[in-house]
């Protein structure tokens, strides 16, 4: 029988204060709790809040992986392409358009903000909460926190997860309310 000498925070269990950070995304948008809690606080967690000087001092220890946005955003890409390319016969072009349709920032600031209400569950910063940052006009913060929030699903439950959260939240039918391509 093996014994473990070492510990670590896996062996230690799940952080109970990452655990109570992460329950309303997981609860509420995912389904599902996430096994990477820091790599979801990464996604929900804006830095101006960790600029606080009180009281967030266990959130300044996580690191912001800044890859999720790229990796999301490819993802929804892939998804965007696969949804398009088997239910029908569609040029390149048209795959294309689909593509840049319902992936420009524009559709999805408008779905994270109106369809998910993403900006309930980011951590803000007080400042970025009392000017609600999210409703600028020129910004497209939730549209990036939604691509590294589909990053987090797929590196967590893979493709076809992120398939089925987009289907549970409607994606493509609130994005055709827009006006279709």
């Amino acid at each position: 029988m093996a014994t473990s000498t070492g510990s670590s925070r896996e062996d230690a269990g799940p952080d109970p204060y990452l655990s109570k950070i992460c329950y309303p995304v997981e609860r509420y948008l995912l389904g599902y709790p996430v096994r990477n809690k820091e790599r979801l606080i990464s996604a929900i967690l804006s830095n101006a809040l960790l600029n606080e000087p009180v009281g967030f001092e266990q959130l300044s220890t996580i690191p912001v992986d800044k890859s999720l946005e790229t990796i999301g955003d490819f993802i929804l890409d892939f998804v965007i392409i696969d949804n398009f390319a088997t239910k029908g016969r569609y040029t390149p072009q048209q795959i294309d358009n689909f593509r840049q349709w319902y992936g420009n920032n524009e559709n999805l600031q408008h779905f994270a903000k109106n369809c998910i209400h993403l900006q309930n569950y980011i951590l803000w910063g007080p400042d970025e909460r009392k000017q609600q940052k999210w409703d600028q006009p020129t910004t497209v913060i939730l549209a990036d926190r939604f691509e590294m929030l589909v990053a987090v699903i797929y590196l967590e439950k893979g493709i076809d997860a992120v398939k089925e959260f987009l289907v549970k939240h409607h994606f493509f039918e609130e994005i055709d309310r827009r006006k279709a391509p």
